[in-house]
């Protein structure tokens, strides 16, 4: 009888460790449909409101640091959240919530500086960096995202030209390339595409492409997309003649981004090397010298 209970016993413990084990490595989420995955996969997911004892601080303090600013610097931080990945920061809110969390942290950092050092210029700098180092990180975040769009964008364009030129129509080669390719300019493109698909037309979708972003190559094809749809010009030469053109801008771009290194690379040497070098070689000379053992005066 025991014997038969502690087989059934260990029969059940197996069996719960397989399903338990298959359980683990089973996709929770393959029941669902294909879009209802991506929305539930969305990385933004979860990362809408700042988290922990500074970010609960920052969304008490940021609505009323928001209403000092003012709505000038709302439309200005609205508009390089525009061009910025909004993966981070989904809305002014959450972007003004982590400023002043921010600017506490560092306040704090600064009075306890001036604290030990008795110099209030700790704080001022610690408040000022605070204050302004989330907005540079912003910009800087939004310009590299309108660097990228413009890198990808004559690619893009040329497999968008061979979608065409291979019998199918602009929307429809418009949405199998950007399902194909990764990156903020698909995302954009993207973005336009549904858009389209609840009923905007295709000149206000493509001109709220270019007012969503601030890249030079990609308001020139939209103005170019928008005059073939107009006057019925063939896209597909379009859109060629459109990626030798941002081909061209790439490759002066890059050149002038390496003539920039050139004088930064040489102020690098000339502020860290040259000194270090210097120091180096007086080392050298006071030891080779004697000095440190006092030789030279006998």
């Amino acid at each position: 009888m025991w014997a038969l209970l502690f087989a059934v016993l260990g029969t059940a413990v197996f069996a719960t460790a397989v399903i338990g084990y298959r359980g683990l490595r089973s996709d929770p989420l393959a029941a669902l449909s294909a879009d209802d995955r991506v929305l539930i996969r969305d990385p933004r997911a979860g990362r809408t409101r700042p988290r922990g004892f500074f970010g609960s601080l920052g969304l008490r303090l940021g609505p009323p640091l928001a209403e000092l600013l003012g709505s000038p610097y709302r439309s200005f931080i609205e508009r390089r959240l525009l061009l910025a990945d909004r993966q981070k920061y989904p809305d002014y809110t959450t972007f003004m919530a982590s400023k002043a969390a921010i600017l506490v942290i560092a306040g704090g950092a600064g009075l306890a500086l001036a604290l030990m050092t008795s110099s209030g210029a700790f704080a001022v700098i610690a408040l000022v960096a605070g204050f302004f180092v989330p907005d540079l990180l912003l910009h800087l975040n939004g310009r590299s995202r309108q660097e990228r769009i413009e890198d990808d964008l004559p690619d893009f364009l040329d497999v968008l030209s061979v979608t065409v030129s291979a019998g199918l129509s602009f929307r429809s080669a418009l949405r199998k390339v950007t399902e194909r390719t990764e990156g903020p300019l698909a995302e954009e493109v993207q973005t336009t595409l549904r858009q389209m698909d609840v009923g905007e037309p295709m000149y206000a979708a493509f001109s709220a492409l270019r007012d969503r972003t601030d890249s030079d190559s990609l308001n020139t094809f939209v103005n170019a997309l928008l005059q073939s749809e107009e006057l019925g010009a063939p896209l597909a030469d379009a859109l060629q003649q459109i990626a030798v053109d941002m081909r061209r801008t790439t490759a002066q771009r890059a050149r002038q981004k390496a003539a920039k290194a050139s004088p930064k690379i040489a102020s690098v040497v000339t502020l860290i090397m040259v000194p270090g070098t210097m120091a180096l070689m007086l080392v050298v000379i006071y030891f080779v010298a004697g000095l440190d053992e006092g030789s030279l005066f006998g």
